[in-house]
């Protein structure tokens, strides 16, 4: 069994050919040939408190790729409030390191085939997913991108982005000056295209043809009424048993001819209220919301006019974009001779005295 430390991962990614495969694993999720279940999350303490440890479960799998992913990461987590009274979610290291990982299988024979770590692997997958999204789902003439956020998370997802559009400016807010300048100039060296630091989130969101929220904001970053004809939002940010989060306002989630999601179904199980009372409450129609999958294989629609706001909320993990993330990063690593090879009996229990005997233990 290979196990592929962090610094492997990023040199093992091909951005275009991971589209290309994520692409694949959502429309076999909406033929019924891949799995995904409902992201499991849990905290304690269970009440409020400033500080809680959180752990992260997903699990899918995929016939056209052979292999299963189940994701585990466990971490401290603790909410604050940013100057100007937002409210931010902060995640704790402990001896400098993310406790998180994912174990790849066979569906062939059930073997372990990987265990990866999964802190650089997360942003690339979100990143990937969101690409198969602004593909579907954006004029394709959209040029300019107002982007929330200047961490990892905007860097991967406005690099995707750019894998499938044709982008000509990136208006770059964060609520840190240094951040979002720093940022900027970064970016503009590494991608040969402006990133331009604006003062308030008006000027993200005005003129631009497709909105990226990519922040760890726990309330909404700017106001819906601002939205224009024919504009595609996109927030990774969202709700669930955990902990409160989101990035777009209600007035967005309205204002948005239609909804996409990755998962409706972890929407309802994972408790994401600012979607499911909506819903409830009929100020959007549930059959104008769709699952990504439904979308890119026709069964649900996608944008229908240039005219349409369109929202792309990536509401969950799922476990199909760890399967397919793993898949390429273990088949890159095996072809350059890189990650660490250790003993896979380790992981499996010896159970051949029964299996001689004609038993069949249950797993």
């Amino acid at each position: 069994m290979l196990l592929i430390e962090d610094n492997f991962v990023p040199q093992s990614i091909n951005m275009d050919n991971l589209i290309e495969l994520m692409e694949k694993v959502f429309r076999e999720e909406a033929e019924g040939k891949a799995a995904n279940a409902p992201r499991l999350r849990y905290r304690l303490p269970k009440e409020e408190s400033e500080r809680v440890f959180m752990s992260n479960i997903i699990c899918g799998a995929s016939e056209g790729l052979g292999v299963a992913a189940v994701r585990y990461d466990a971490t401290v987590m603790h909410e604050y409030t940013y100057s100007g009274g937002t409210k931010r979610t902060d995640f704790e290291y402990s001896a400098g390191r993310s406790w998180g990982f994912v174990i790849l299988s066979s569906l062939k024979t059930g073997e372990p085939l990987s265990i990866i770590h999964d802190f650089s692997l997360s942003p690339i997958r979100v990143a990937a997913t969101t690409a198969i999204a602004i593909r579907k789902l954006s004029r394709t003439n959209s040029k300019i991108v107002g982007l929330f956020g200047s961490g990892n998370e905007a860097k991967r997802n406005i690099e995707a982005i750019c894998k499938v559009r044709e982008v000509d400016e990136v208006r770059v807010y964060s609520p840190n000056l240094s951040h979002r300048e720093k940022f900027s100039k970064q970016m503009t060296e590494e991608m040969g295209l402006p990133f331009l630091p604006v003062d308030n989130p008006e000027s993200v969101v005005k003129g631009s043809d497709i909105i990226m929220c990519a922040t760890n904001s726990s309330e909404p970053v700017f106001n819906g009424d601002l939205l224009e004809e024919g504009q595609t939002v996109a927030t990774i940010g969202a709700s669930d048993v955990v902990h409160k989060r989101r990035e777009a306002d209600d007035t967005t989630f309205m204002r948005s001819r239609r909804l996409v999601l990755n998962s409706y179904q972890t929407a309802v199980t994972n408790r994401q209220s600012e979607i499911t009372d909506l819903i409830d409450s009929g100020k959007i129609r549930r059959e104008d919301v769709h699952d990504l999958g439904d979308v890119l294989i026709g069964k649900s629609e996608g944008r229908k006019n240039d005219r349409e706001i369109v929202y792309y909320n990536s509401n969950a993990g799922v476990g199909i974009q760890f399967a397919a993330t793993c898949y390429q990063i273990f088949q890159a690593c095996k072809k350059n001779g890189t990650g660490r090879e250790i003993p896979t009996e380790w992981f499996g229990a010896d159970v051949s005295e029964w299996t001689e005997k004609g038993y069949s233990p249950s797993p």
